[in-house]
């Protein structure tokens, strides 16, 4: 009789599996790692047209030799961080090159656009470089090169690409980053059906390092942010018009007492947010840096954030329900696990903190955030890299709004 009990319950288990409409569920939330063996540092995660992830990295691989070259890793997944296809590029491991991702566009045909440099191994000299794939994520020939900016540029110069943008004209608008003490920031017009240049312009003056984004305005100027450094470093904000010999402003935000760093922005109301790092509370320490700026560049708003660290970093920025979302990175937020961990803060536009606590998370080992999106849902999609038994490892979460 049990036998012919569990039997039954058993039947009636089986038929549960293989119905239909009994579906264990998906997750609302979840923790993703990806790795190949090799060093992988991830550089900013996108929800996706079809509602999936795209991850672009760059990998590091060493040679026979311990040498260190680099390639562009491209992941897409479902909207459950299930891997729906990778790829490295280029294919060829033999190469000698070194290319390393920066930025990523989607494109209204599914595919998507890398911008980035190649390094020379011989000359060290770099080059802006411009991947196009697939939705398929398979190169395109015709709109995959280094970019020569020619007599533009001193070919004794590096050129790093950092952004990419579409103008009203279908093309890319690239920035660059110049290796140069006097002009150090590049903008040029590509053609979109095989990046021949239509024009460049270099700006500029002072140490620089950009953010990896660029946005156009109503009339089509053209604005980007990051750090300039002079006497001091300061938050740079740049707006120019297209093609222009010289730009509107470039201004250096910041006090000339005070350390400063943009690190990353993004539009909010009719200006932006910018996060980064000050030493506004202590000049020995590194805090996170949040500013509010106004479409002319002026500061509506400053606050200093952080959590009795040597350094607190603010990572990135979205906009999000109800305010703005920082990811940042710190060794002492209250409930961290390992040597840095992940935190996400959430303000409102005066920088008051919505939630009552950062939301910290983390793997025993050290974590940097690298990008905070938000997606369609009202969910928050944060990248980072893990370090995992001395290899780096790319770390894609989805949190919901809270």
């Amino acid at each position: 009789m049990k036998k012919i009990l569990y039997l039954s319950i058993f039947a009636l288990l089986a038929s549960c599996l293989t119905e239909k409409n009994a579906d264990p569920g998906k997750p609302a939330t979840f923790v993703r790692y990806f790795n190949g063996g090799n060093n992988d540092f991830a550089q900013v995660a996108e929800e996706t047209s079809d509602k999936g992830i795209i991850i672009l990295a760059t990998t590091e691989i060493i040679n026979a030799d311990l040498t260190i070259k680099y390639r562009i890793k491209l992941i897409k997944t479902d909207e459950y961080g299930n891997v729906v296809q990778q790829s490295v590029y280029p294919a060829d491991f033999g190469s000698t090159e070194s290319i390393r991702a920066r930025s990523l566009l989607q494109l209204a045909s599914g595919g998507f656009l890398v911008i980035g440099e190649t390094m020379d191994p011989t000359s060290g000299i770099a080059k802006m470089y411009v991947l196009t794939v697939g939705a398929d994520l398979k190169p395109v020939a015709a709109t995959s090169k280094a970019i020569d900016f020619g007599v533009a540029v001193s070919p004794l110069l590096s050129v790093q690409g950092q952004a990419v943008q579409i103008n009203s004209n279908g093309n890319y608008l690239v920035l660059g980053s110049i290796q140069s003490p006097t002009d150090n920031m590049l903008l040029a017009e590509l053609d979109k059906s095989n990046l021949s240049i239509k024009w460049v312009k270099k700006y500029g003056a002072g140490a620089s390092t950009l953010s990896n984004k660029i946005f156009l305005d109503a009339a089509n100027n053209v604005f980007w942010s990051g750090t300039v450094t002079r006497s001091s470093s300061d938050v740079r904000l740049v707006k120019t018009t297209q093609n222009s010999l010289n730009t509107v402003f470039d201004l250096p935000i910041g006090s000339p007492l005070l350390e400063e760093y943009g690190n990353d922005i993004c539009r909010y109301g009719y200006g932006f947010a910018v996060v980064g790092n000050t030493n506004e509370k202590d000049p020995a320490k590194q805090d996170i840096l949040f500013k509010i700026l106004a479409e002319d560049g002026s500061v509506l708003f400053s606050k200093p954030y952080g959590f009795d660290a040597d350094t607190d970093v603010g990572n990135s920025i979205t906009t999000a329900r109800g305010g703005l979302v920082i990811l940042g990175t710190s060794n002492a937020v209250a409930g961290g696990r390992g040597e840095e961990d992940y935190f996400l803060i959430k303000v409102d536009a005066f920088g008051n903190e919505v939630w009552p606590a950062p939301r910290v998370f983390g793997s025993k080992n050290g974590d940097t955030g690298a990008s905070v999106r938000q997606m369609s849902d009202g969910s928050l999609l944060v990248l980072g890299t893990t370090d995992f038994g001395n290899v780096n490892t790319i770390m894609l979460m989805k949190a919901d709004s809270e």
